[in-house]
């Protein structure tokens, strides 16, 4: 009878030592595949860059390259019109001297009209309506450049500033245009009236 109690305990006690083998030991889940981490959290956690995700058109602020090179070439030319305005150009020489000689021609032939307006008059307010123009157009390309990039935080300042500079030139070429057109700066010279007699 010992023996046999002795076995029942033994088998006994081989019982629960094999539960707590199952128990302690359990059955461990496979780990998930990369791929399948990536599919079920829709993103890589360790390797992820948040940076390469942006896209321009989720933020309206941000700018293109593309359109910060020719938002910087229209603000260059609006400043280039503006400084063309106060020095003047090819244009408006040519067309000074053609005025000019126009004048001429006519004196020559014997033409009626004012000589002072043909050789001065004439010349002077061509090239002073020639650089108005210039002007003109400085002012309403670097105004609506600023006026659609005010409000844009992606916009380089440095766009900014050359199309405010070409404003300013432009609206000083107007006031300077305006004058010369007008006389303002100089009158126009006048012939020495001939004394009596002659």
């Amino acid at each position: 009878m010992a023996t046999e109690s002795t076995k029942i305990t033994k088998a006994g006690a081989d019982i629960p030592e094999k539960e707590r083998e199952a128990t302690t030991d359990p059955v461990q889940p496979e780990e998930p595949s990369l791929d399948e981490g990536v599919a079920e959290n829709g993103a890589d956690v360790g390797t992820h860059d948040a940076a390469h995700d942006t896209d321009p058109l989720d933020n309206p602020g941000s700018t293109t390259p593309t359109g910060s090179f020719a938002a910087g070439a229209v603000a260059v030319v609006s400043a280039g019109l503006g400084l063309c305005s106060l020095t003047g150009t090819p244009l408006s020489d040519m067309l000074r001297s053609r005025k000019e000689l126009i004048g001429q021609i006519e004196a020559s032939i014997g033409g009626g009209g004012d000589r002072i307006e043909a050789f001065y008059g004439t010349p002077w307010h061509t090239a002073a309506l020639v650089n108005g123009i210039f002007a003109l157009g400085a002012v309403v390309i670097g105004g609506v450049l600023l006026a659609l990039h005010t409000g844009r935080t992606g916009t380089r300042p440095q766009v900014k500033a050359v199309a405010l500079g070409g404003v300013l030139l432009g609206t000083i070429g107007l006031l300077i245009a305006g004058g010369m057109y007008l006389d303002l700066f100089a009158s126009a010279p006048e012939l020495p009236s001939s004394p009596p007699g002659n």
